[in-house]
C-alpha cells in the first residue's frame, strides 16, 4: 500500500470513528431528555393505527314518492337514486398480534370500506367482526405480513384524579398524533345525542378532537386505561374515555360470539379474572361439554404452553379451523389434568323461528330499498313483518313495520346474527330490544315465553 493510500486510509477511519463517536453522544442527549411520557409513546406507538372508512348509499330525492306517474316518465333521471359516498376517521387498538383491533363501533358501524394504517404507512383492508353499539366498541381485524405489535393492557381499577394521562390518535386526519393531560374525573355520564348515554367514562382534558375516537387512552407506563370515545360538543378540554376494564369485559363477549360455520369451543369465560382463563359456563352437547370441561375450571397451558391471556386465548380460536384439537392443561382445584378438545362447526340457530318461538315475532331481513318508501331513519335490520297476539312483543308494544336494529349489545341486520344471539335466551329471560318505529328508536324489554 503506496503512502497516499495509507494516508487516505487512516483519516476515513478517524472520520467514521467521529463520526460515530458523535452519534452515542448524540444518543445520550437524547436518552438525557426522554421524559415518561416520551418513553410511554415509544413502546406503544406501533400498536396505534388509523382507521378511515367508506360508505356508499342509494339516495332518492326526498320528494320522490309524491310525483304524478307522468312526471316521471318524463324526467325520470330525476327520481332516480343517486350513489351518496360518505366517510369517516377514527383511531383504533391492536390487541392481538394475529391482527385484532379495538375502535369505537360508530368509526365502522354501517361501513362498506374499512381501511386501516399501520405506524410503517402500510395500508390494509379490515373486516368487522363483531359491534356492541351501546358501549361504542367494535373490532375489526386486517391480514398483514409479519407480528403485529399488541398494545399492553393496563387497568382503570386503580386510577388517581391528576394522574397523568397520553391520548394517541388521528385529529383531523394528522396521523399518530400525541397529547397530554390529566385525569380530570372519573365515573362520568355523557350524553353526545339523543338515545345515547355512556356511564362510567374517564374524564379527561387530554386534547381529543374527531379523528381521536376509538384510540387508546394512555398512563406513563405506556398500558391502555382506555378507549377515547367522545369530545362534548361546544367544550374545550374535556374529553371522554371507556375505562379499560369495562372495555376488555365486553370485548371478551364479542369475540365469544359464536359464528355459523366456524370453529367452536363452547366456552364462556370470566371477565373478572384478566390474569388467569377461568371457564364461567359451558355449553351444552358443545367440543367442550363433550371433552368434560367444567364451570371452575382454570385454563393453565395450551398446546404445551402457557395460556395466554383471554383474548389473546379467544383470538386463537377465532383463527383454528374445524377438526382442529387443542391440548388444554386445566387446573381443577388442586388437581392438574389435561384435556383434548376437537373444535367442531359452530351449529347455525334458526333465527326466524327462534324469534317467533320466544317472543311472537315474525322478522325478515329488511330491504335496504323499502327503507325510503317506509321513511325509516336505517336501511338494515329486521323488519317485524308480523306480532302474535297475546306475545311478549305485542305486549311490549312492538308492532308491524318497526325494525329491530338491536339486541342487548350486539348490533342484528341479518337472521344468523339474530340466531346467534337468541340461540342462549331460556324461557323467563328478559331481553333488550332495540326498535326503529319511522325516523323514532325506543327500547323495549321482552319476555322470553
Amino acid at each position: 500500500m503506496t503512502k497516499a493510500r495509507r494516508t487516505s486510509f487512516v483519516c476515513v477511519a478517524l472520520v467514521a470513528a467521529a463520526a460515530a463517536a458523535q452519534g452515542r453522544a448524540h444518543a445520550a442527549a437524547r436518552d438525557d431528555r426522554k421524559t415518561p411520557v416520551v418513553r410511554a409513546v415509544e413502546r406503544v406507538a406501533p400498536s396505534v393505527v388509523n382507521i378511515s372508512t367508506k360508505q356508499v348509499r342509494l339516495v332518492r330525492p326526498y320528494f320522490w314518492m309524491n310525483v304524478p306517474d307522468i312526471f316521471r316518465r318524463e324526467f325520470g333521471n330525476l327520481f332516480r337514486p343517486r350513489r351518496q359516498v360518505s366517510g369517516s376517521l377514527g383511531s383504533g387498538s391492536i390487541i392481538s398480534a394475529k391482527g385484532y383491533i379495538v375502535t369505537n363501533a360508530h368509526v365502522v358501524e354501517q361501513a362498506d370500506e374499512i381501511i386501516v394504517t399501520l405506524a410503517d404507512e402500510s395500508q390494509h383492508k379490515a373486516q368487522l367482526v363483531s359491534a356492541d353499539p351501546e358501549a361504542d366498541l367494535a373490532i375489526i381485524k386486517i391480514d398483514a405480513t409479519g407480528r403485529l405489535n399488541a398494545i399492553p393492557i393496563g387497568t382503570s381499577s386503580d386510577l388517581m384524579i391528576g394522574e397523568t394521562v397520553i391520548a394517541v390518535g388521528n385529529p383531523f386526519g394528522y396521523q399518530h398524533t400525541v397529547t397530554t393531560g390529566v385525569v380530570s374525573a372519573l365515573d362520568r355520564t355523557l350524553e353526545p345525542s339523543r338515545g345515547h348515554r355512556y356511564e362510567g367514562l374517564i374524564q379527561t382534558d387530554a386534547p381529543i378532537n374527531p379523528g381521536n375516537s376509538g384510540g387508546p387512552l394512555l398512563n406513563i407506563r405506556g398500558e391502555l386505561i382506555g378507549i377515547n370515545t367522545a369530545i362534548r360538543a361546544g367544550a374545550q378540554g374535556l374529553g371522554f374515555a371507556i375505562p379499560v376494564d369495562k372495555v376488555r369485559e365486553i370485548m371478551i363477549g364479542l369475540l365469544n360470539l359464536r359464528r355459523p360455520g366456524s370453529a367452536w369451543l363452547g366456552l364462556k369465560f370470566r371477565t373478572d379474572t384478566p390474569t388467569a382463563v377461568t371457564v364461567e359456563e359451558v355449553e351444552e352437547n358443545s367440543p367442550a361439554h363433550k371433552a368434560g370441561l367444567k364451570p371452575g375450571d382454570r385454563i393453565e397451558r395450551v398446546g404445551g404452553q402457557p395460556a395466554p391471556d383471554v383474548i389473546e386465548l379467544e383470538t386463537m380460536i377465532l383463527d383454528r379451523k374445524v377438526g382442529d384439537a387443542l391440548r388444554l392443561g386445566i387446573r381443577r382445584g388442586s388437581r392438574l389434568i389435561e384435556k383434548t378438545v376437537t373444535l367442531a362447526k359452530a351449529p347455525k340457530p334458526e333465527g326466524e323461528k327462534l324469534a317467533r318461538r320466544l317472543f311472537g315475532l315474525h322478522l325478515q331481513t329488511l330491504d335496504p330499498d323499502l327503507a325510503p318508501a317506509m321513511h325509516l331513519a336505517v336501511d338494515r335490520g329486521l323488519l317485524v313483518a308480523g306480532v302474535d297476539g297475546g306475545s311478549p312483543a305485542e305486549k311490549a308494544g312492538v308492532a308491524a313495520g318497526d325494525v329491530v336494529v338491536q339486541i342487548d349489545r350486539y348490533r342484528v341486520d341479518d337472521l344468523d346474527t339474530l340466531g346467534n344471539l337468541l340461540a342462549r335466551v331460556k324461557a323467563g329471560d328478559n331481553i333488550l330490544f332495540y326498535v326503529v318505529r319511522r325516523r323514532t328508536v325506543a327500547r323495549a324489554v321482552l319476555k322470553a315465553r
